[in-house]
């Protein structure tokens, strides 16, 4: 931490343990079903903030198939990634939520990611959920199956989560 706010010192535990050195560690875990994005993600400028056991990945990947990753891949997946999300949840002094950040376009962040966010609301149903949700916009991807992808996730989003905010792509680009 390199700030002079005392009130955002204080307030650091809410996203980040403390690791040796004063160094902050996010208190995330990353998730994909293939493991090219993760890869990516360590070999960059970031990739050593995270902590080595909290990216999960698979190696076949969604195919921007909804179901497989809701019901096959991302099955087979979730509990290696529900037992780092324990850890983490074991390491926090008074946790309060989950937020989950997820692409509803493809297989694995609308599958998976759905799957997921029901296993942690089972898990930890008197705890918040919040979902920043990626819609998809058919002017940034012309991947057909997209919409479909989005309608399944919504029914998921409806039952297990308490507040989602939706963030549209094709706006992103214009950051």
């Amino acid at each position: 931490y390199n700030g002079t706010s005392e009130l955002q010192l204080e307030r650091m535990s809410v996203y980040f343990n403390e690791g040796a050195g004063n160094k902050y560690v996010p208190r995330a875990v990353l998730v994909d079903l293939e493991p090219g994005t993760m890869d990516a993600v360590r070999a960059g400028p970031f990739g050593q903030l995270f902590r080595p056991d909290n990216f999960v990945f698979g190696q076949s990947g969604a195919g921007n198939n909804w179901a497989k990753g809701h019901y096959t891949e991302g099955a087979e997946l979730v509990d290696n990634v529900l037992d780092v999300v324990r850890r983490e949840a074991e390491g926090c002094d008074c946790l309060q939520g989950f937020q989950i950040t997820h692409s509803l376009g493809g297989g694995t962040g609308a599958g998976m990611g759905t799957l997921l966010i029901s296993k942690i609301r089972e898990e930890f149903p008197d705890r918040m959920m919040a979902t920043f949700s990626v819609m998809p916009s058919p002017k940034v991807s012309d991947t057909v199956v997209e919409p479909y992808n989005a309608t399944l996730s919504v029914h998921q989003l409806v039952e297990n989560s308490d507040e989602t905010f939706c963030i549209d792509n094709e706006a992103l680009y214009d950051i």
